[in-house]
């Protein structure tokens, strides 16, 4: 199984718990329940970070409008290191 398939399954499992915790009026088991979901969570999106973005993560930062992203010197250094990886093209 891919692992971003595995992590959607569990994103829903998170969510369909999630609802039925809200519908719990009990205010210890509420916690209890919200902080167990909050710890799944964390490990989803540590998960996610690791093991479908990868070094790509970075693409998702927002950029700031002055400045281009990577420098020309950068971008040829990165450039490099992705061939040496075995990436053929960009």
């Amino acid at each position: 199984q891919a692992p971003l398939s595995g992590i959607l399954q569990e994103f829903e499992r998170i969510q369909r718990e999630q609802r039925e915790a809200n519908a719990c009026t009990e205010r210890r088991e509420w916690w209890e329940r919200r902080s167990c979901l909050d710890l799944r969570m964390q490990s989803l999106i540590q998960s996610l970070d690791s093991e479908v973005l990868g070094c790509w993560r970075g693409l998702l930062l927002p950029q700031d409008p002055g400045n281009p992203p990577l420098e020309q010197q950068e971008l040829s250094q990165l450039l490099q290191e992705l061939r040496e990886c075995g990436w053929e093209r960009p």
